[in-house]
């Protein structure tokens, strides 16, 4: 059989860039966005490991670990352009709600996108370079070196998923990479 696992490297690599990245700036904000992914990864890589977690149970904790990054970090959805929808993330609890919602949303998509090799993987490559060029545009360069440190080690596990399915990224990996990617998304706004 196939591991289930490769999760495991891409959220030590990510893990690696983001204290050097804090070991060089003294920003806090990629240990923090790594402190709010854990149960997101932690949940899926239990699912990975025993086959024992319920799709309600892995729901809940990317769910808390979204409204952990609302708590801690501030990342939170507060402006949509679409009417009606604004009114909602104008309040606080909106906000978090509607991020909680659309970050859970993501991190489940990534999940289900993980059937064939290396169609997850490279979909998020694609989104976290997209980023990368976006806050390199704005300035942004902690969101920037954040999501580059994503590309490498999305790709350290990209080769060895594609095309033979040596290793798969797993519910961990997702769960992590939907988080990671959501926020991402969201602190660059």
């Amino acid at each position: 059989p196939v591991p289930r696992v490769g999760g495991i490297g891409i959220f030590c690599g990510v893990s690696a860039a983001a204290l050097g990245l804090w070991w060089s700036t003294h920003i806090a904000l990629p240990l923090l966005l790594l402190a709010c992914s854990v149960p997101a990864f932690a949940s899926g890589l239990t699912e990975d490991l025993t086959k024992n977690q319920s799709p309600s149970r892995r729901l809940f904790f990317t769910a808390a670990s979204a409204a952990l990054a609302a708590l801690f970090m501030g990342a939170m959805i507060e402006r949509t352009s679409i009417p009606g929808l604004d009114w909602v993330v104008s309040t606080g609890v909106g906000a978090v709600l509607v991020t909680v919602f659309v970050v859970a949303g993501v991190a489940n998509a990534v999940n289900i996108i993980d059937g064939m090799n290396g169609l997850a993987s490279m979909c998020v490559v694609l989104i976290l370079a997209s980023i990368a060029y976006v806050s390199f545009q704005v300035g942004d360069f902690p969101i920037m070196m954040l999501a580059l440190a994503g590309v490498g080690a999305v790709l350290g596990f990209f080769v060895w998923n594609f095309p033979l399915g040596l290793i798969f990224l797993g519910d961990g990996g997702a769960y992590f990479l939907g988080f990671y990617v959501s926020e991402l998304g969201i602190l660059l706004l």
